[in-house]
């Protein structure tokens, strides 16, 4: 398993962990229920179409790809199997360097960070796997996708009625923004998780001497590591979308 490919914990825009993993066979009723929380606009602008629901041999495809000619990211929650937001490259046989990528977020998930973020993972798998180009069909209403790709490279566009066809010059890769292990200890204090188990400490590089941390209260080494005015919500929390000094996006 390459270093792009293993399972890794991002720190969203929002403050938010996310792990993102390949995906697999068995990720297939969870990907039905993302699905599902996806508003009709939000499956419009991925599918260009609005389907009740994903069809059985589309949903098969969705889950059992190669991860070299045909790569899918998903993105869970920390501790949790819900899908969140799915993305996704397939290599043109025509065209071994070029690859049509596209990404998919829950609507309750949309505005913190989680797009870009499947985005960088998947140039970095596509760099791994020799891809130098990614192509996409948007639709010019979606704002927010045009947004996102020129963070990945040169972008080249071209408009066709209410479809833009776009094409990206993958540029090197940027490191992404992995978590440390204070932004797990401010996660477990605010409640998005309620330990750190072993499979989390192997994900993160826990400074030597420091993993004892784990099994005292986190609310306690957060005050001691992060002094300041505790709020309501825990000390050392950080502000999300909606609360001042958070994210301007909904």
């Amino acid at each position: 398993m390459t270093a792009a490919s293993q399972p890794q914990l991002v720190t969203l825009r929002s403050g938010d962990i996310v792990r993102i993993r390949q995906i697999r066979p068995q990720d297939a009723p969870a990907l039905t229920l993302a699905y599902e929380k996806l508003g009709e606009q939000s499956r419009y602008r991925r599918f260009f179409t609005v389907m009740p629901e994903l069809p059985e041999a589309t949903l098969k495809a969705a889950v059992e790809v190669d991860h070299v000619d045909h790569e899918a990211l998903v993105a869970l929650p920390l501790l949790s199997a819900e899908i969140v937001g799915e993305g996704r490259f397939i290599r043109l046989p025509d065209q071994p360097g070029t690859a049509e990528v596209g990404v998919t977020v829950i609507d309750a998930w949309q505005g913190r960070g989680l797009g870009s973020a499947l985005l960088a993972r998947l140039s970095e798998r596509a760099s791994e796997a020799g891809i130098e180009y990614f192509t996409a069909e948007v639709l010019a209403e979606n704002r927010a996708m045009l947004a996102l790709l020129p963070s990945l490279g040169q972008v080249e566009t071209e408009s066709r009625g209410s479809v833009v066809t776009a094409r990206v010059e993958l540029a090197e890769p940027s490191r992404p923004v992995r978590p440390d292990i204070l932004d797990l200890l401010a996660a477990a204090a605010r409640g998005d998780i309620v330990g750190l188990p072993v499979l989390l400490r192997r994900l993160i590089r826990v400074p030597e001497g420091l993993a004892h941390v784990v099994r005292l209260p986190v609310s306690a080494v957060l005050k001691a590591w992060r002094p300041g005015p505790e709020t309501p919500d825990g000390p050392g929390r950080r502000p999300g979308p909606g609360t001042p000094g958070g994210p301007e996006n909904p």
